[in-house]
């Protein structure tokens, strides 16, 4: 069971992160939504525009929807899933572009 919501849970932290980062999406919805951010160092047009950046907020989208969803687990394993959720999406990342 770990093995599985850690290879699912990855692979829906890099389509999120890619969608929101690099896709323009339907309508050009995620385009326009970092069009929209203020620019700059440190910005929210930056975080917005930067998968490595992203990929942590994506992770932990993804872990508080299992946690609705209903897995259990301790604090510390959700701290371990959040960054392994970030960590082996940006390894995807890396391996596909």
């Amino acid at each position: 069971m770990n093995w599985f919501v850690l290879v699912l849970g990855a692979l829906a932290t890099f389509r999120l992160s890619h969608l929101m980062t690099k896709e323009r999406g339907p309508f050009a919805l995620f385009e326009h939504i970092r069009n929209a951010v203020p620019g700059g160092r440190g910005s929210i047009k930056e975080w917005l525009s930067c998968i490595w950046c992203f990929s942590l907020s994506a992770s932990a989208v993804v872990c508080v929807i299992l946690w609705a969803g209903g897995v259990v687990l301790s604090w510390e394993y959700w701290i371990l899933h959040w960054l392994s959720f970030s960590s082996v999406s940006l390894v995807v990342h890396k391996a596909c572009g």
